[in-house]
């Protein structure tokens, strides 16, 4: 059983008369956001929509394609998966639009019309209005989208936890390819299907198959850094091996500011903000947001906090104030709705623990740790930025754009533009990441090559 290639999905699509080209992430950078939990899993469709719960993944028809590509017709199947969804993380949906109500969905309309019944399809045993109030049921979402289809192109995204919003005045249709690996989905025959509404639907025959881009190393890094005015240097943590201590699960996931703390339970991995630097990347911005990051947190195993100081209370974390004064919206992203006290009281109630910072700060250093479960402890008499970049992975953060916020973080501050990257012995020497797990080094960089997110899908 052979794995199905980006080559492959370009040349099955290029034999139904498509235009298909193979693009990296970095080519639409700017377009591609990271999911979150607060977003609908929502049909691909283009159009303008009701919907404000943006950030979810897309599949044709939303929960119906799950639905559809195991043979699934029946209203207690439908309900079944909407629980399903929910419970991997995402908000289930189908939709209608405003001139055919439920059957506004051209996906569904083709399944319970019979145009899929050529390909082995069984038609659902429900309409349109029972399938959405199932969902409903559920706790799902019915979303109504608007206007008219004007979709120009067709984007199979095969970057895992990322996704492209709508646009209604610059139309596309997304199919979030990667997530049918997270729900057991025949993905040949998934992307068959896909390709087969579009065509059906008189949809545009021209795809861009998006995958990730390629591993990062620390070499990158320090070569971006240089690039900004950084001083950078690789080190192993031999180089360092006072300074490095194992993370534990009593310590809290902190910020990576190096002053004095009324905190005594270190241990834990330190991150821009605590985790204030999560929902940052993700774009995630209410407080509900912070609510449920808390609890992620809390579930990885790690004690979730943030902070202030003694001298601007709640507002004493550099990082949050540089993000809720805007001071990152020239680089995409949106400031919080909530301001430092709030976001205190919700990590607080869901779990987390809120940090007091004193003193002055007189950082000297950046270490950058790509050590797995490690972490340098803050010395107030010796003070440096501690990031952990490999706790990134474990929240699926977008790595690059997360050590650019970082960087750009430590450079409004005023602080030290000395980086060292600290890596594991073995990637030092070769200057890649090809020494330890693969899978988990692709994690710390935010990326998965494309043959690697697809080793779920086999013929």
């Amino acid at each position: 059983m052979s794995e199905l290639t980006p080559t492959d999905i370009a040349s099955a699509l290029q034999s139904r008369g498509w235009e298909s080209s193979i693009i990296s992430s970095n080519d639409i950078s700017s377009e591609l956001v990271p999911t979150k939990s607060s977003g609908i899993l929502k049909c691909v469709d283009g159009r303008g929509s009701d919907n404000k719960c943006f950030g979810g993944p897309k599949l044709p028809g939303g929960v119906y394609a799950i639905a559809h590509n195991r043979h699934a017709t029946s209203i207690s199947d439908v309900t079944a998966i909407a629980k399903e969804v929910s419970s991997k993380g995402y908000i289930p949906s189908v939709h209608g639009d405003d001139s055919s109500d439920m059957l506004g969905c051209g996906f569904f309309k083709l399944w319970i019309t019979g145009r899929f019944d050529d390909m082995g399809y069984p038609r659902p045993e429900f309409d349109a209005d029972q399938g959405a109030k199932a969902v409903k049921n559920a706790g799902g979402v019915i979303e109504m989208h608007h206007g008219k289809h004007t979709e120009k192109v067709v984007y199979i995204n095969l970057c895992p936890n990322t996704t492209i919003e709508p646009n209604e005045d610059d139309q596309r249709f997304v199919v979030d390819a990667w997530i049918g690996g997270k729900f057991n989905l025949d993905i040949p025959k998934f992307l068959i299907g896909a390709a087969a509404t579009v065509e059906m639907l008189g949809g545009p025959k021209i795809a861009k198959i998006i995958v990730p881009a390629s591993p990062l190393t620390p070499a990158d890094i320090a070569t971006a850094l240089q690039s900004r005015g950084w001083k950078a240097a690789i080190v192993s943590p031999a180089d360092i091996a006072s300074e490095m201590v194992p993370t534990k699960s009593s310590g809290m996931l902190k910020c990576v500011d190096g002053r004095g703390s009324d905190n005594s339970r270190f241990g834990g991995p330190k991150l821009p903000g605590g985790i204030y630097a999560i929902a940052h990347n993700r774009h995630a911005t209410s407080l509900s947001d912070i609510t449920s990051i808390t609890k992620e947190v809390l579930s990885a195993g790690f004690v979730p906090s943030v902070h202030g100081d003694d001298s601007s209370d709640m507002l004493g974390c550099g990082f949050f104030k540089l993000w809720i004064t805007g001071r990152f919206d020239d680089m995409g992203y949106p400031r919080p709705e909530f301001d430092a006290d709030q976001g205190a009281k919700a990590v607080k109630n869901a779990g987390g623990v809120i940090e007091m910072h004193h003193g002055k700060h007189a950082e000297k250093v950046v270490y950058i740790n790509l050590c797995p479960n490690t972490t340098i402890e803050p010395n107030e008499n010796n003070q440096r930025f501690v990031v952990d970049a490999w706790v990134g992975g474990k929240f699926n953060l977008d790595i690059p754009r997360f050590l650019v916020s970082a960087a750009a973080t430590v450079e409004m501050l005023g602080g030290p533009k000395i980086a060292k990257i600290v890596v594991p012995g073995e990637m030092k020497k070769f200057g890649i990441f090809s020494s330890i797990p693969t899978l988990l080094l692709l994690g710390i960089c935010g990326f998965v090559l494309a043959y690697v997110v697809l080793s779920v899908i086999s013929f």
